[in-house]
């Protein structure tokens, strides 16, 4: 109860913020006379590091481990237009809790006439109802560059590891060689489950009971209970999938999780493959915005500090991240800066980077491509130009993160 009257509280104070104005960061550029041309030396080892800061991610395909792939459905003509309907895949019978591939409601009419078979591929297409959406939040994080499906398909033809999910690290090395991409995105769909719920029936018994109470707050309850049940009774599908990513650098995987969701398709104790495929689409898009911030830790939108103007001892500085990126007042910038570091035991050269203390918050002065900055914390005097930026999760003052 404590956590969640601070949790209340913390909310209050940001809506007073708000309300009252106290988190303007209003700055008159002009007003800042002198231009600062100290340029940001980066070491020979980490120019690549440095350039790599905005990576190229590629999305494959992923691997459906579950049992709904394809179906063959057997359409049944007769001459006098009566029809018998009946899919069946892979000829495997549905077990109770699970969807199953070879579970399809169909329906069987006899008939006399003639009849003619004609046979239909069905896809579902699981993988490609993921990929789309996916590569839509990658491009709206801004902080990465999408390989375009059609250079995709043609390394893919080269290499073929399109269904095999991606696992072997040499083939994700090569494809990094090969098409200049830093990340690769692939996973699998696990497994796809149903499970039909029926609280009507007893919520009725329940309402039907207490409406003869002669306490009030028991007919209300029986009440509830049954507008409860009519809204969450139904068939639910539930979907399981896993999302990987791949540093084609070194061949390992950086990122995994799992994310699990539902969706009730209704009342339909006996749901058509249609039906089921269009369910376990919707869930997979329910699951997929909840990578957004894990993914941000990789593809967080960076840049560098553009101009540096100061008065008297005060600076601000300008970067070439702005509005397109979802820059908005207040934004904070965390400064990075690059190292080449020896190891002394081994002579071996590598780049070291460092966030500083220093923290930019973004005035109202935003452009489409760049924003003005004023110093929140840190040192000042350490900034330079070139030097390189990254948009953080929070904006000052509010700590969304911790909420």
């Amino acid at each position: 109860m404590i956590k969640y009257n601070l949790k209340i509280t913390l909310l209050l104070i940001k809506a007073f913020v708000l309300l009252t104005g106290c988190t303007e960061n209003k700055i008159d550029v002009l007003a800042y006379p002198t231009k600062i041309k100290t340029k940001v030396t980066i070491p020979e080892i980490c120019v690549p590091q440095y350039k790599s800061a905005m990576p190229t991610v590629a999305v494959i395909e992923f691997t459906n481990n579950s049992t709904f792939k394809k179906a063959l459905s057997n359409q049944t003509n007769s001459t006098s237009n009566t029809k018998k309907i009946s899919a069946a895949l892979a000829g495997i019978v549905p077990t109770p809790g699970a969807i199953g591939v070879g579970y399809v409601a169909g329906s069987n009419t006899k008939n006399k006439s003639k009849v003619t078979n004609v046979q239909r591929d069905i896809d579902a297409k699981l993988s490609a109802s993921i990929t789309g959406p996916l590569e839509s939040i990658i491009v709206n994080s801004g902080g990465a560059k999408l390989f375009s499906r059609a250079d995709m398909d043609k390394i893919d033809t080269e290499l073929k590891f399109q269904d095999s999910g991606l696992i072997n690290p040499t083939s994700a090395v090569e494809f990094g060689k090969m098409s200049g991409v830093r990340f690769i995105i692939t996973g699998s769909i696990d497994n796809v489950e149903q499970n039909y719920q029926d609280n009507l029936l007893a919520a009725g018994t329940v309402a039907t009971a207490t409406s003869y109470s002669d306490n009030d707050n028991m007919k209300i309850i029986g009440a509830l209970l049954t507008l409860g049940a009519s809204v969450t009774d139904g068939m639910f599908i539930k979907t399981q999938m896993t999302v990987k990513m791949l540093d084609v650098q070194t061949g390992k995987i950086v990122f995994t999780k799992q994310l699990e969701d539902e969706t009730n398709i209704g009342k339909i104790k006996e749901p058509s493959y249609d039906q089921i495929i269009g369910a376990i689409k919707a869930t997979m898009l329910k699951a997929l915005p909840t990578l957004e911030k894990d993914l941000s830790i990789y593809l967080a939108v960076k840049g560098y500090i553009t101009q540096l103007k100061s008065k008297d001892d005060d600076i601000i500085a300008q970067v070439n991240i702005g509005r397109d990126l979802k820059v908005e007042e207040n934004q904070l910038f965390k400064v990075y800066a690059f190292n080449q570091l020896e190891d002394p035991m081994t002579g071996d050269v590598t780049c070291d980077v460092i966030q500083t203390t220093t923290l930019l918050r973004a005035s109202h002065q935003i452009t489409s491509k760049t924003a003005w900055t004023t110093i929140k914390e840190g040192d000042a005097s350490m900034l330079k130009l070139g030097q390189l930026v990254q948009k953080s999760n929070e904006k000052a003052g509010f700590g969304i993160d911790s909420f």
